[in-house]
C-alpha cells in the first residue's frame, strides 16, 4: 500500500487510511461472524477463537495506522523546521511551501484524534458481544 507511505500527498495517503480502516467500518458484521448462534456453535464454531482472532487483527490494525501517522507527522515536522530555516534566510520557495506543509502537518495531526475515536467506537462495540468470550 504505497499510499500510506506518502506524507506529502494528503488526499493519497488519507485513501490509503480508509482502505486500512474498513474493519472497523465493518465491525458489526465481523463480530457477527465471530459470535456464532447456537445452531453453529452445535455444528462446531468457535467463539472465543473468533473473538481472539478478531481481536489481534484490530490490534494489529491500530498500530500499523498509528505508527504510520505518527511517522508522517514526525517528517512533516522535521520538513517545516528545514523550511522555516530557509525562508528565515529569505528563500522564497521555502516561504511558498512552508504554509502548505504546515497545513498538511495539522490534517495529520487531526488523523491522530480520528484514530482515536475509531479505536474507541470499535472497542466499545467489540467489548459489547465479545467481552464474554474472552
Amino acid at each position: 500500500m504505497a499510499g500510506i507511505n506518502q506524507c506529502e500527498d494528503f488526499m493519497m495517503f488519507q485513501r490509503a487510511l480508509k482502505q486500512l480502516r474498513e474493519l472497523d467500518d465493518k465491525i458489526i458484521y465481523a463480530l457477527n461472524l465471530s459470535t456464532p448462534t447456537q445452531s453453529m456453535r452445535a455444528r462446531g464454531a468457535s467463539p472465543q477463537q473468533s473473538c481472539q482472532e478478531l481481536q489481534t487483527n484490530l490490534s494489529e490494525n491500530y498500530k500499523y495506522r498509528e505508527e504510520k501517522i505518527s511517522n508522517c507527522v514526525g517528517d512533516l515536522t522535521v520538513r517545516i523546521k528545514d523550511l522555516k530555516g530557509k525562508a528565515d534566510k529569505g528563500d522564497m520557495d521555502a516561504m511558498t511551501n512552508l504554509r502548505p506543509t504546515q497545513h498538511t502537518l495539522r490534517l495529520m495531526k487531526n488523523e491522530l484524534n480520528v484514530e482515536e475515536i475509531i479505536r474507541d467506537r470499535s472497542k466499545s462495540i467489540f467489548d459489547t458481544k465479545c467481552k464474554e468470550y474472552l
